[in-house]
C-alpha cells in the first residue's frame, strides 16, 4: 500500500534519509490497511485540497480564450495555405514569386502547428489538474470528508490577482473555512 498519500498530509509524519517514513505518535513504519485511525488533517490537508482546486479553477476559467485563440490562428492560417497557392497559380511567372508563395504556405503551416500545440498544452494541464484534483477526491473519500468548493477572483492589479477560497466541510472538525492567495497572472 503507498502509505506516503496518507502521511504527507497528516501531521504526524516524520521523514529522514536514515529511517524513510515514520509516524511521530508509534515511531514505526506506518501500518494500516485501507485508512489511518490515527491521522491527523490538518493544515497541510487544507493547503493540498485548496491549492489543486484553485488550480483546476484557474485552468477552467482559461478554456474559452484558449478556444477562441485556437480557432483564430488556425483560420489565419487556413487563409494564408489558401492565399499562398492562390498566389503561385496566378503569378507563375517568377521563382522569386514561387518562393515567396511557398514563404507564405509554410507560414501558414507553421500557424496550424502553433495552434494544435496551444490547444494540446491547455488539454494536458486540464488532463494532469483532474487527474490530481481526482486522485486527492479519492483519498478523502476514504475518510469520509466531503467537501465543497466556492471561489472569488478580484481583479487583476499588475499582473497579480486575489483569490477568496471559501470551502465547506462535513465530517471533519473543520466546518468552514476562508484564505485568500495573491497569484501571479
Amino acid at each position: 500500500m503507498n502509505y506516503s498519500k496518507h502521511c504527507n498530509l497528516c501531521e504526524n509524519e516524520i521523514t529522514n534519509l536514515e529511517n524513510g517514513l515514520t509516524c511521530k505518535l508509534t515511531s514505526k513504519k506506518p501500518e494500516f490497511k485501507n485508512i489511518c485511525p490515527k491521522i491527523n488533517l490538518n493544515n497541510q490537508f487544507q493547503e493540498k485540497l485548496e491549492s489543486i482546486n484553485l488550480e483546476l479553477e484557474r485552468i477552467r476559467q482559461k478554456k474559452k480564450s484558449v478556444h477562441l485563440c485556437f480557432y483564430f490562428i488556425i483560420i489565419i492560417g487556413f487563409l494564408l495555405i489558401i492565399g499562398g497557392n492562390f498566389f503561385v497559380r496566378e503569378n507563375f511567372l517568377s521563382v522569386y514569386t514561387l518562393y515567396y508563395s511557398y514563404g507564405i504556405i509554410s507560414t501558414g503551416v507553421t500557424f496550424l502547428a502553433v495552434g494544435y500545440n496551444k490547444l494540446n498544452k491547455f488539454r494536458t494541464e486540464l488532463y494532469n489538474s483532474e487527474y490530481e484534483k481526482n486522485e486527492i477526491d479519492e483519498f478523502y473519500e476514504k475518510y469520509g470528508i466531503v467537501y465543497k468548493t466556492e471561489f472569488n477572483f478580484k481583479e487583476k492589479i499588475h499582473g497579480i490577482q486575489e483569490v477568496v477560497v471559501k470551502m465547506e466541510f462535513k465530517n471533519w472538525r473543520r466546518k468552514r473555512t476562508t484564505t485568500t492567495y495573491k497569484i501571479n497572472c
